[in-house]
C-alpha cells in the first residue's frame, strides 16, 4: 500500500501551487488553515476578512480567501458574500470572459478532475462569474508570460555564476558548473507546459491523471488524498519556500506566478477605491495564500485596519475511513519535505529527487513512479 501513496508525493508538491498558490511571505499563512475536530473530522478553511479604513472614511475592503476545490456547500456561502459586495476583483490569468459566461477549463483538466474524483467541485464551476459589479483583475496572458521572460533574462547563468567566482579569485569548481544533473530551466516553455497541465494536456497531464485515478478508486482512497491536501495546503507556505530553495528557476516562477500577479491586484484596487464612496465594498477574490502579500499592503500602504472575519470549511476528511492514520500522513508529508529540502541527494532526471522538479522536466519523467494504464 505504501508504493500507490508515494505516487501521491509530487501531486502534494504541487497542491499549494494548483489550488492554494503559496506566497513569498512568511511560512505560516494566515488566510487558510487545517483544522482538526474531536470527531475525527479534518477541515481544510479558508478566511475571509473585511478590512476597513483606519481614518474612517472611504469603503471597506474584503479580502475573500479561496480554495479552487470545495463542497457545493463551500460555494454557495462564498457567491452569497462576493454578491453582497459593491464590486468583485477576481483572479484568473486571461479570465475576463468568465463573465460572459465562457468556460476555461476543460472536463479534462486537472482540478476539474480532482474534485470530481474526490467529490467535491471546482471553483470555475461552482462560482457564478455572470455578475456586472465583477472585475476581472489579474495579469494578461501576454503580461505575465514577459514578466517571466523579464526575470529569465535577469538571472545569472550557471556559466556567468563560474566566470565571477573566477573574477572574484574563488575556485570555480565543477559544483558550480553547469551539468547533467542541474534542474531544467523554468521559463515560457516550463509555464506552458503547467499550464497545458492543469487544462489536461501534455506529459505532465498524463502523468498526474493517473494519479488523479487512484486517488479516486475507493472511498477509503478519496478519504486519505483528501487528509493529505489538508496536511498540504495547511503547510503551502512552508513547502514553496523550501521548492523556491532548492531552485532559483522555481523561485523565479512562484514570484511572478504571485508577486507580480498582487501588485496588478494594488493597482486596479486603488483605481476601484476612488470610484466607491462610504458605505460600499470591494472584495479581492482570490487563492487564499494571495492573501497574506496582499494584507500587509492594505495596512501599509492603504492605511486599511483588519474590522471582521468569517472561517468557511472548503470540504472535510473523515480520519476514521483513510487508508493511513493522520499521523502516518504527517509522516510521509515530512519526508517529502525533507526531500525538497535536500534535492541533490537523489534523482538523475535533473530535479535531484524534487517532486516538483520532476514534473517540471517533461523530457525526462520519473517513469518508475507512474502506474501503468489499466
Amino acid at each position: 500500500m505504501l508504493r500507490p501513496l508515494r505516487l501521491l508525493a509530487p501531486l502534494l508538491a504541487l497542491a499549494p501551487a494548483l489550488f492554494a498558490e503559496a506566497p513569498t511571505a512568511a511560512p505560516q499563512l494566515s488566510f487558510i488553515r487545517g483544522q482538526e475536530s474531536p470527531g475525527k473530522q479534518s477541515a481544510l478553511q479558508t478566511l475571509s476578512a473585511e478590512y476597513k479604513p483606519i481614518s474612517g472614511a472611504g469603503p471597506s475592503i474584503w479580502l475573500i480567501g479561496v480554495a479552487h476545490l470545495g463542497s457545493a456547500e463551500y460555494y454557495s456561502a462564498i457567491q452569497k458574500r462576493l454578491d453582497a459586495q459593491s464590486r468583485v476583483l477576481f483572479e484568473g490569468v486571461g479570465a475576463d470572459k468568465l463573465q460572459q459566461g465562457a468556460k476555461l477549463d476543460s472536463a479534462g483538466g486537472i482540478q476539474s478532475r480532482l474534485a470530481t474524483s474526490l467529490g467535491l467541485v471546482f471553483q470555475l464551476d461552482a462560482i457564478d462569474y455572470k455578475r456586472p459589479h465583477f472585475v476581472n483583475s489579474d495579469l494578461t496572458v501576454e503580461g505575465l508570460q514577459n514578466a517571466i521572460t523579464e526575470r529569465s533574462l535577469k538571472r545569472p547563468t550557471a556559466e556567468s555564476k563560474v566566470a565571477e567566482k573566477k573574477l572574484n579569485g574563488e575556485n570555480g569548481n565543477t559544483s558550480s558548473s553547469p551539468g547533467p544533473n542541474l534542474p531544467t530551466k523554468v521559463d515560457n516553455e516550463t509555464f506552458t507546459a503547467l499550464m497545458d497541465a492543469i487544462h489536461g494536456e501534455g506529459e505532465m497531464a498524463e502523468s498526474l491523471g493517473a494519479m488523479i485515478g487512484l486517488m479516486g478508486s475507493t472511498p477509503e482512497m478519496r478519504e486519505t488524498t483528501k487528509l493529505m491536501l489538508i496536511e498540504a495546503l495547511g503547510q503551502a507556505g512552508e513547502l514553496i519556500d523550501i521548492a523556491k530553495a532548492a531552485s532559483p528557476d522555481i523561485k523565479d516562477l512562484f514570484e511572478v506566478l504571485i508577486t507580480e500577479r498582487n501588485e496588478e491586484v494594488i493597482r486596479q484596487l486603488q483605481a476601484q477605491l476612488s470610484r466607491l464612496s462610504n458605505g460600499q465594498s470591494i472584495a479581492v477574490f482570490y487563492g487564499a495564500a494571495h492573501m497574506d502579500e496582499i494584507a500587509k499592503r492594505l495596512t501599509s500602504q492603504l492605511n486599511y485596519q483588519r474590522a471582521a472575519t468569517e472561517w468557511d470549511t472548503a470540504f472535510t476528511a473523515d480520519t476514521t475511513k483513510s487508508i493511513m492514520p493522520a499521523a502516518q500522513i504527517k509522516m510521509m508529508l515530512q519526508m517529502v519535505r525533507t526531500q525538497m529540502q535536500n534535492p541533490a541527494a537523489a534523482g538523475a532526471d535533473g530535479s535531484g529527487g524534487l517532486p516538483l522538479l520532476q514534473l517540471f522536466n517533461p523530457q525526462q519523467p520519473s517513469k518508475q513512479d507512474v502506474p501503468a494504464a489499466k
